[in-house]
């Protein structure tokens, strides 16, 4: 994962200049003794992204593996949010990517989300897993969530730098948004998304388990979104 994740971050800074953002020390890296977990956090900005959000997490019992990243565009374009989380244990890899739709209309459709058709055709051929309730709302048709065996690891870090790559090229080139009425809607859709992401998402509730409740809520809150 610590492979992907340098992929993951020079493809994005082959496009933008990141500037990080300095996080709190409490928040930027966890450690626990013998080193049964460690966690780093980061955040950067540029032009165009309001935020970009990157964790790494490794347990040692149970064995478990974590990378999530997510962009966060500024308000004024309104390309969606592109998210990959992967959580990969002993024999399996939980794994979720998706560019989230702001709008459920068929030019918003037609612009930012049918580029990931020929991705999805060529690396997101995996089992599809039940998705949470909440998350049927910004699921698309090259949506993946699933839990393929361990022995895919290559197939999924391809399907995530592929999809990475669309939508790097569709925000890159995204125009900033005149009309002011419609900036307002794009910027309160992307509201509503993380409102659900932080009320919502189960993941929340088990990283509590593990960090306590009240440094999880600051994760996701000050960090995460």
């Amino acid at each position: 994962m610590d492979e992907l994740f340098s992929q993951a971050r020079s493809k994005i800074e082959e496009k933008f200049t990141l500037t990080p953002v300095e996080l709190p020390d409490e928040l930027r890296e966890t450690r626990f003794p013998l080193g049964l977990l460690e966690m780093k956090c980061y955040n950067w900005k540029a032009p165009g992204i309001r935020k970009l959000y990157a964790m790494r997490l490794k347990i040692k019992v149970p064995s478990l593996d974590i990378l999530g990243m997510a962009i966060y565009p500024e308000p004024d374009v309104d390309v969606p949010i592109f998210c990959f989380d992967l959580s990969c244990a002993k024999k399996k890899i939980v794994t979720y990517v998706n560019a989230i739709p702001l709008l459920q209309d068929e030019a918003f459709t037609r612009k930012y989300l049918n580029p990931f058709k020929q991705a999805h055709a060529a690396y997101g051929d995996f089992p599809p897993h039940k998705s949470p309730e909440w998350m049927l709302r910004y699921k698309t048709p090259y949506t993946v969530y699933s839990m393929p065996d361990r022995e895919r690891v290559r197939d999924i870090k391809a399907c995530v730098s592929a999809y990475l790559d669309v939508y790097l090229d569709i925000l890159a080139g995204a125009p900033r948004i005149d009309d002011p009425q419609y900036r307002a809607r794009i910027e309160q859709e992307q509201k509503n998304y993380i409102n659900d992401l932080l009320t919502k998402d189960n993941s929340q509730k088990m990283l509590a388990r593990i960090l306590g409740t009240q440094k999880t809520s600051r994760i996701f809150n000050e960090v995460l979104v």
